[in-house]
């Protein structure tokens, strides 16, 4: 692993304050640091993380480095506000509708996980619903101005086509991405997600949506209570996520695979529950066909940050799973007969390495 991608990943470790990170600042290639910090989405946790072990000289030529990190801070807390804001409003018209929700990834990790807005970046608000509950969710949504659509690059909301409808019915575990117009420049469109299945239908895993929603936790988040399924579901959840993202091949086309701020997530989510039973998480893993997804994301969460997950988790994981020592590296997997195989040889070179997939999906989205 290059130098700058070592001093990346420690650097964005949101707990270990006591980690070494004084380096060679001269020596070092801060283009690549700075490019991949934000493809990666560390930004914030690198600025923070490099400005409290004093990397840089005030007023020297490479201060601008932190400076950049920094921004990242400053931009997240502005657009997490808004996004924080609207996930509360939002739960209060879903209470008010007798729609059960809970909150997902960002919404609730930024405010309860992180405790601080301007380390986690948010893009949209992620909802779970039970699927029954699925078209009462997007009739609140309408009913608050929402439509389903698509972003174009001029900024404009444009409706979903009839193919691409379609294929959210068939193809995905979510209703399509809701939409509407703000007025911050900074965050000129509000999105929501809503998924009523943890998993993609062809992926042969399934969770029921009455289990992930009988036991939420509840959280105090801009004035009013927001829910959020259990820590051991949470982290089923960011793991079924981040396998998704890692192994499909219209994720990986978008550069979805390439993503540390997911294994963060994760990290993150342990650290901040010492007291998670992995032994609930291994069962519902088990029940719901899933024990090689969340080997997936727990195996790599360990290799960038050693020590983060109990190796007799792993072992369990993936002797239940039947994984075999190729499987880290495979994709494709779900949309073609055989499975493809990146020519990384451990989790970071896959991680940061600028290898293209090997197929093309047909997606329309």
């Amino acid at each position: 692993m290059r130098t700058e991608i070592d001093l990346l990943v420690r650097a964005s470790d949101p707990f270990a304050n006591d980690v070494n990170l004084k380096t060679d600042v001269e020596e070092r290639d801060w283009g690549l640091f700075l490019d991949s910090a934000f493809r990666h989405r560390v930004a914030a946790l690198a600025g923070r993380a490099l400005a409290t072990a004093q990397t840089f000289e005030p007023e020297s030529r490479h201060e601008y480095v932190q400076d950049a990190l920094l921004a990242a801070y400053t931009l997240n807390s502005r657009r997490n506000r808004v996004l924080i804001k609207e996930t509360a409003r939002l739960a209060e018209r879903f209470r008010a509708a007798g729609v059960a929700v809970a909150v997902r990834k960002g919404a609730f990790l930024a405010p309860v996980v992180y405790r601080d807005l301007g380390l986690r970046p948010m893009n949209d608000i992620d909802f779970f619903v039970e699927r029954a509950a699925a078209k009462d969710a997007a009739a609140v949504l309408a009913d608050e101005g929402y439509v389903p659509g698509a972003v174009d690059r001029a900024g404009d909301i444009t409706r979903l086509t009839r193919r691409q409808e379609i294929f959210w019915s068939v193809h995905t575990n979510n209703l399509p991405t809701f939409l509407r117009a703000h007025d911050d420049p900074l965050q000129p469109t509000l999105a929501v997600d809503v998924c009523f299945n943890l998993f993609l239908p062809a992926s042969g895993c399934d969770v029921p949506g009455e289990w992930l929603m009988a036991d939420l936790t509840t959280h105090e988040v801009q004035g009013t209570t927001i829910s959020a399924f259990r820590p051991e579901y949470f982290l089923l959840d960011v793991s079924a996520h981040l396998y998704k993202e890692s192994t499909t091949l219209r994720y990986i086309e978008k550069g979805k695979h390439q993503r540390l701020l997911q294994y963060v997530d994760i990290v993150a989510l342990v650290r901040c529950h010492p007291g998670l039973c992995w032994d609930l998480l291994l069962e519902i893993a088990k029940d719901a066909g899933a024990a090689k997804n969340v080997y997936y994301a727990l195996a790599g969460a360990e290799a960038l940050f050693p020590g983060a997950i109990p190796a007799e988790v792993l072992h369990a994981l993936a002797r239940e799973g039947g994984v075999d020592d190729k499987f880290l590296w495979q994709y494709g997997g779900i949309d073609l007969p055989q499975p493809l195989r990146w020519s990384a040889q451990t989790v970071s070179e896959r991680l940061f390495s600028h290898e293209r997939p090997q197929a093309r999906s047909q997606s329309p989205v």
